[in-house]
């Protein structure tokens, strides 16, 4: 008999410690793993801190909607990889282009820029079309960013593909290493002047596009969050505090 209470007792016990299917179905949804890569004046990281136009964007955000996560930085690469592995990942800036449309859920914009090509203050390149571009030593760009690709669709063979960030680019342009840096206008100056280069040494020589810059969330993350934050982002933009977030950073655009 005192066998039977204590087997009693035990799946009680058990029963209790073990989550119920609510509680298991929920867990994958509790939290969002939030990530940047480094991307000013957008998104980086100062004394291991998160700052730029779209950290403050996503913790305004976050602050709506009542929820708080820590916003980690990671290489761009990893936080590709985030996105297709892990079901709760979320990663801020990404450009929002056919070929990723499927992959990832979206909120944003979060800004709206242009991708340019920069050359040097000194430098006589000229370029008027994107064939221009195709007949230089060099471009610049990074591993994995929506320009290399852009430009590597477009048959360019001549790009120079750092790993991990833009940080030497403005460097090796200045320099004369690279003859054409292709980036977004304001990440271009704002990269610059992080590497105590002045922006004043760049030029810009011709504008590509106009892109779009987005939260990019994994598959697995429930329509209804995504539907949250937007709906969070939509109200910042018409109640004036995204407006002051963009002056704030970018001044007028």
């Amino acid at each position: 008999m005192l066998v039977s209470r204590w087997c009693c007792f035990f799946v009680l016990m058990l029963c209790r410690a073990l989550p119920t299917h609510a509680e298991t179905a929920g867990s994958a949804t509790a939290t969002l793993d939030v990530y940047i890569s480094e991307y000013p004046p957008f998104c980086y990281t100062e004394n291991g801190v998160a700052k730029g136009m779209a950290v403050e964007t996503v913790e305004e955000i976050m602050r709506t909607v009542g929820e708080s996560y820590p916003i980690q930085s990671t290489p761009w690469k990893r936080g590709l990889y985030y996105l297709a592995n892990r079901p709760n990942a979320a990663l801020f800036t990404v450009t929002r282009t056919e070929q990723r449309e499927s992959l990832y859920k979206w909120v944003g914009p979060v800004a709206i820029s242009n991708l340019v090509f920069f050359a040097a203050k000194d430098s006589n390149v000229q370029i008027n079309n994107m064939d221009d571009a195709r007949v230089v030593s060099r471009i610049g760009t990074v591993q994995g960013y929506s320009a290399e690709k852009l430009l590597q669709r477009q048959g360019f063979a001549n790009l120079v593909s750092s790993p991990g960030s833009e940080q030497f680019n403005p460097g090796n342009l200045v320099r004369g290493y690279l003859d054409l840096w292709v980036t977004v206008d304001v990440v271009g100056v704002f990269t610059a002047r992080l590497q105590g280069i002045d922006p004043g040494l760049m030029k810009i020589v011709y504008v590509i596009q106009e892109q779009p810059k987005y939260i990019a969330f994994s598959k697995e993350v429930p329509d209804s969050v995504i539907q949250t934050w937007q709906d969070a982002l939509d109200e910042m933009k018409r109640d004036g505090r995204m407006q002051r977030i963009t002056q704030k950073w970018l001044g007028e655009r």
